[in-house]
């Protein structure tokens, strides 16, 4: 399959909303600053990336070229400026995470290889990617540090860290989670096969191998819809909220549950069939007309207006 390249792709185009609401609470939680600080200070983000440079595979065009491709293939396809770098750690838990701010890096588990097809593993690093797109990394970072901090910062601040630290860890662990529907969103955009990411989160949910070849779509859709009816209900609210509440991921199923909800509203289609700004330029430049291109709607412009008269976005 011939994906096609979202040239001036933004990713305020596909945030899921969730993670926009997250985003916003936690930016208001006090002691926030504060731990960021700290986390810069004690050179955590350092620590994590010579972790897990200095103990996985790099991957590179000369070293393992064809994942290494993949890779690069998805950063074009949904318009990543740098590639960020690749390793492989050994894990057969189909999972990948990405790290570092200023030069990031995704590390895939070992299974995410042996067990996805090409175009499933273009869901996983698109995924990953949006992540890096969507600047979720320090934040992310955080998450995962944070009780550490907790202690670090407590002890630095005669436990008054450690008291701020619990209200933002809730905060940060809430937001971690509903970013992943935006990420989610990034990995459909880079695969293009709503089919291909599915069985990729069916993969993800723990299918066995053995029933790889015989993977039902359709019934994954139908219990992701499912899930879908019990948001009505406070008292499912409360368990889905309590299950969820320590996770760093929400449940594959509830993840499927917003993903299907996204295609259904027809915004995928509608970011793979916009004219992308990279062709409207192309084309007008070579006619002379000098137009230009709304970066929201792919809409046709004279060049001179301030608002976009087709979507409003501001020029």
């Amino acid at each position: 399959m011939k994906q096609k390249q979202l040239v001036g792709l933004r990713s305020t185009e596909y945030e899921h909303p969730f993670d926009r609401n997250a985003l916003e609470a936690l930016r208001g939680t006090p002691g926030l600053e504060t731990i960021v600080k700290k986390f810069n200070h004690y050179g955590i983000e350092k620590l994590l990336k010579i972790r897990y440079t200095g103990s996985n595979i790099k991957v590179d065009d000369r070293n393992y070229p064809e994942l290494y491709d993949t890779l690069r293939q998805v950063c074009a396809i949904i318009d990543l400026p740098e590639i960020p770098d690749l390793y492989i750690q050994w894990g057969y838990e189909i999972n990948a995470f990405t790290a570092g701010v200023e030069k990031p890096i995704i590390v895939l588990n070992s299974s995410c290889i042996d067990f996805l097809s090409k175009e499933e593993l273009m869901f996983i690093i698109g995924h990953e990617a949006g992540h890096i797109k969507s600047q979720h990394v320090l934040y992310h970072q955080i998450a995962e540090v944070l009780p550490i901090m907790g202690d670090i910062i407590g002890n630095a601040t005669l436990g008054i860290g450690s008291l701020i630290s619990t209200g933002a860890e809730i905060a940060l662990l809430n937001w971690q989670r509903m970013s992943e529907f935006t990420a989610d969103r990034a990995g459909l955009l880079a695969c293009q096969d709503a089919n291909i990411a599915t069985k990729a989160m069916v993969k993800l949910a723990g299918v066995p191998q053995k029933y790889f070849n015989s993977i039902n779509v359709e019934e994954f859709i139908a219990q992701a819809k499912e899930f879908e009816g019990y948001d009505y209900d406070t008292l499912d609210k409360i368990v889905k909220l309590m299950s969820t509440m320590w996770m760093s991921h929400p449940w594959t199923v509830m993840r499927g549950a917003e993903f299907f909800k996204w295609i259904d509203t027809g915004e995928y289609d509608r970011l793979l069939s916009a004219n992308r700004l990279e062709n409207l330029i192309g084309n007008s430049n070579a006619s002379g007309t000098g137009k230009m291109a709304c970066p929201n709607c792919g809409a046709t412009l004279k060049g001179v207006e301030k608002f976009c008269p087709y979507c409003g976005n501001k020029i």
